[in-house]
């Protein structure tokens, strides 16, 4: 059995996809990767995948699209690909074209969070809806990582009721343990940042640095809470790809400095030690107001037990619990942002509880391997055989 998963960029499937790649490695499935070329393709290749180069843009351009469609129906048919498994919005839109045209009887979309949604403008909902319903008709099995967009997708018969079903998304929660922290680590770690020894409490996020992840309103609220919390401090995780589409890096840099801050803020760039990094905050918040699937970042978060304060849109208030692992405020206000946050650093027992019971609801419920096996039955549903 040959799969080949198709997506945008190498980084999401190094980072997002890679270890559910990696759990059908071991069920003797040839596994392949179609995407634009990056550096992540080494280790990929080692770790037993087959890459295949594909440019794949990240907006609508005809001429590109059309031609990444051909590149990828020529790498389906030359491979003999059993089953082809999108994600992200226009690859997926290119893949199942692709895969239709190789012709191929099982076609699996992924969505990482459809791209109409509460925040859309009419005209864009009205848009990105007509494509997700007409590409629909070539997909064999559409799978969501929030039971949001099963609903959404039901009321507004976006296709056959059965074709949509929730697949969810999930983290290694050994890896995401605090119990794993060595402490001397963390303290270099902490000093190889350059935060003060002075400072006291810790506010992280999570991203790539776009304007939409909302780092740019925990730049505010920080400001605004400083003068209660002196030795508070801001840890910005995350960096900027050449491919984002709207790239915010110089601007948050500007909005740190014309606040004054900059001695009270930290960011990181990309980074692989993400347990680390996050065993080293007090509280996690992820300010966005993009279309979010199932933020893993949150998972991530809370799995590392910590408190979150997240945005009232799709995903995000689906894996917070409002009062009870952490707090959802409405998007694009940096007073309610600000507010929540000032709760939680006012209150240790309160930052306790609600990370002692995010750590037990991402037990129960956001495991990977949950992921894995229901994602497995999902393709032996489709006809997949595994050894």
């Amino acid at each position: 059995m040959k799969i080949l998963h198709i997506c945008a960029i190498a980084p999401t499937a190094k980072i997002l996809l890679q270890p559910q790649l990696k759990y059908f490695l071991s069920r003797k499935v040839t596994v392949g990767i179609a995407c634009s070329p990056g550096p992540e393709f080494q280790e990929l290749e080692q770790n037993g995948f087959q890459v295949h180069p594909v440019k794949i843009d990240r907006s609508i351009s005809l001429l590109s699209n059309c031609q990444s469609v051909y590149e990828l129906t020529k790498i389906i048919q030359h491979n003999q690909y059993d089953l082809v498994h999108v994600h992200t919005p226009i690859a997926a839109v290119l893949g199942r074209i692709a895969a239709k045209l190789a012709g191929v009887k099982r076609i699996v979309y992924t969505s990482h969070g459809f791209p109409f949604h509460d925040l859309s403008s009419p005209t864009q909902y009205r848009f990105y809806f007509t494509v997700e319903k007409l590409t629909a008709f070539i997909t064999n099995l559409i799978l969501s990582q929030n039971h949001e967009d099963v609903a959404t997708a039901q009321k507004l018969n976006l296709c056959p009721p059965e074709k949509v079903r929730y697949l969810g998304n999930g983290i290694d929660i050994d890896r995401f343990n605090r119990d794993r922290l060595i402490p001397a680590h963390q303290i270099e770690l902490r000093k190889s940042l350059g935060i003060p020894e002075t400072a006291n409490l810790i506010i992280g996020t999570i991203g790539r640095l776009t304007r939409k992840k909302g780092s740019g309103y925990l730049i505010e609220a920080a400001a605004k809470l400083l003068p209660d919390f002196p030795n508070l401090h801001i840890l910005v995780i995350g960096g900027q790809l050449s491919t984002d589409p709207e790239p915010f890096q110089t601007e948050l840099l500007e909005r740190i400095h014309t606040l004054g801050i900059e001695k009270h803020v930290t960011l990181t760039g990309q980074r692989q030690d993400i347990p680390e990094l996050l065993g080293l905050l007090d509280i996690f918040t992820l300010p966005t107001f993009t279309h979010e699937g199932l933020p893993r970042s949150i998972l991530e978060a809370m799995s590392m037990s910590l408190p979150v304060v997240a945005t009232d849109i799709r995903g995000c208030r689906e894996a917070v619990v409002h009062g009870k692992t952490g707090a959802i405020v409405r998007p694009q206000d940096t007073e309610k942002l600000a507010d929540a946050l000032r709760t939680l650093l006012s209150h240790s027992k309160l930052r306790q509880a609600y990370a002692k019971a995010g750590r037990q609801r991402i037990e129960a419920e956001y495991d990977e391997r949950i992921v894995f096996q229901r994602l497995e039955q999902f393709y032996q549903e489709l006809g997949v055989v595994f050894t």
